[in-house]
């Protein structure tokens, strides 16, 4: 939020007033305002603040705890929260509304003023999800603290992207949308797997490898090609499921839904 003297006489001095809402923010942030003149020297100055945003308690490295990874993988987080002044600090409770997706853990050091949050992920399937850790304390001006949680957890294998469309476009000199599109099949570890079958209605779907699939790897790209010519006379609407069958365990068969729509002439 700004405020400024709209108009400043020559040789006199003008004032604008900055004004920046800290709420969420913790340690140094800077904001910049751009200021619109007439002056021919200086049209379109800057002008830089910098605040140190210092909090009753300290949540470090920040009050946002990012879980991220991998089905399967031990997904969790560490935050040290303490006084600012360092005098010493009760946590009276925590409570959650993820109690269903993680799991979390308080831990004092002896002769301490800083406790250790340890969350840890509970999902073993793909998911995403945000809620809130709220602390309870014994400071004066800090009864209440509120971290949010964010929650990403990737499936091992992944499809990209997670559907495939077409459109047939009869009108007469009209442009088509291409009847191409490229498909990823990847592993979010990073380790080489094998496709073993690709399911599909070849009457109107091609798929064909856009690389040698032969061996084993990380990533698979194809090509998704519609066969709009076969589609039957009057079909105004075709639907189908790309099934993937690769030899990772974890990730079963992949499913991609793929249509193909025609816009009728008008």
């Amino acid at each position: 939020m700004a405020r400024y003297d709209r108009a400043i006489p020559p040789g006199g001095v003008g004032q604008v007033t900055l004004q920046v809402h800290t709420k969420g923010f913790q340690g140094r942030i800077t904001k910049t305002a751009q200021l619109t003149t007439n002056d021919p020297a200086q049209r379109s100055p800057r002008i830089y603040l910098s605040i140190n945003v210092r909090n009753y308690i300290v949540v470090e490295p920040g009050p946002k705890i990012l879980l991220r990874g991998v089905v399967g993988e031990d997904i969790r987080r560490v935050v040290r929260i303490r006084r600012y002044d360092d005098q010493p600090l009760e946590i009276t409770k925590v409570q959650t509304n993820l109690e269903s997706i993680i799991d979390y853990k308080l831990n004092r050091k002896d002769g301490s003023n800083q406790y250790n949050l340890e969350v840890v992920s509970k999902v073993s399937e793909e998911k995403t999800a945000s809620g809130f850790l709220t602390l309870y304390t014994n400071h004066p001006k800090k009864k209440v603290l509120k971290l949010t949680v964010y929650l990403r957890v990737k499936p091992e294998i992944q499809v990209w992207p997670n559907n495939i469309g077409f459109y047939e476009n009869p009108t007469p000199g009209a442009k088509e949308n291409t009847t191409k599109r490229n498909l990823i099949v990847m592993n979010n570890r990073g380790q080489k797997f094998k496709i073993e079958e690709l399911s599909y209605n070849r009457d109107y779907f091609q798929v064909r490898p856009l690389a040698n699939n032969d061996a084993p790897a990380s990533k698979y790209q194809f090509e998704v090609i519609a066969l709009l010519d076969k589609l039957p006379a009057g079909r105004m609407e075709f639907r189908d499921t790309l099934i993937i069958k690769t030899d990772n365990a974890r990730s079963g068969k992949l499913q991609v839904p793929m249509w193909i729509k025609v816009r009728t002439a008008k």
